[in-house]
């Protein structure tokens, strides 16, 4: 198992600073560029090279879909512009599995040699079908599998953890969503969900811990990392 501190996943938007971020020890950078103050591919990728300071790996997220736990709804156009003008800087996108562009975003990552995750959001509860979900999402070809479902009991965590550990060969990231599926965060590390997801001052979703309580419970149950 690689460094736990490499598998925190840091979800921000423009609102923090970078001396916030500089020191926390975290693996990557979620860029949130849906939650930004402005849509503006120009405004976006100014914020990108702000952060490219930090020298941590850059992930590119915008979701427009309700279903996929967007705030915001907007175009595909729209995202095809910030997308198109904003992978030549990051090192990694997630697309959505139910994404129109999901084809074009893996067409241009391929050509500026970027990492992809598809990934599938089921906001209501755990999908009956999660054999299937991955099967398709591996057909994409895409390089890591995300899929976060919503616990609505412990079975469900219980549920995701057993997946999550029958597939770990496989760059895969599994998170439970919900109150009660926090302590996935925790635990879905080390049955291989690559990264676990945190926050610095405002949860994107529900169930996420702030990072500096992960980071602390981590070194306790992850000691020999």
């Amino acid at each position: 198992m690689p460094n736990i501190n490499s598998q925190i996943a840091l979800v921000i938007t423009d609102h923090e600073t970078n001396a916030q971020i500089k020191n926390l020890g975290v693996g990557l950078l979620e860029l949130r560029a849906d939650l930004f103050k402005k849509l503006d591919p120009a405004y976006i990728v100014a914020q990108i090279k702000h952060r490219k300071l930090l020298r941590i790996p850059l992930l590119l997220t915008l979701r427009n879909q309700k279903k996929e736990g967007a705030v915001k709804v907007f175009s595909d156009e729209k995202k095809w512009q910030i997308i198109s003008a904003a992978l030549p800087l990051v090192d990694m996108i997630d697309i959505e599995l139910s994404s129109p562009l999901l084809r074009k975003v893996l067409v241009l990552a391929r050509q500026l040699k970027k990492k992809v995750i598809v990934s599938s959001h089921h906001l209501q509860g755990m999908p009956h079908d999660l054999g299937s979900i991955f099967k398709k999402s591996l057909s994409t070809r895409a390089d890591i599998v995300k899929i976060a479902a919503k616990a609505n009991s412990f079975d469900d965590v219980m549920t995701m953890l057993e997946f999550t550990h029958r597939h770990h060969k496989h760059p895969l990231i599994t998170m439970s969503l919900g109150p009660l599926g926090t302590i996935s965060r925790l635990v879905l590390p080390a049955a291989g969900s690559r990264y676990t997801y945190t926050f610095l001052n405002k949860p994107t979703a529900l169930g996420q811990v702030d990072v500096k309580t992960l980071k602390s419970h981590m070194k306790i149950y992850y000691p020999h990392e």
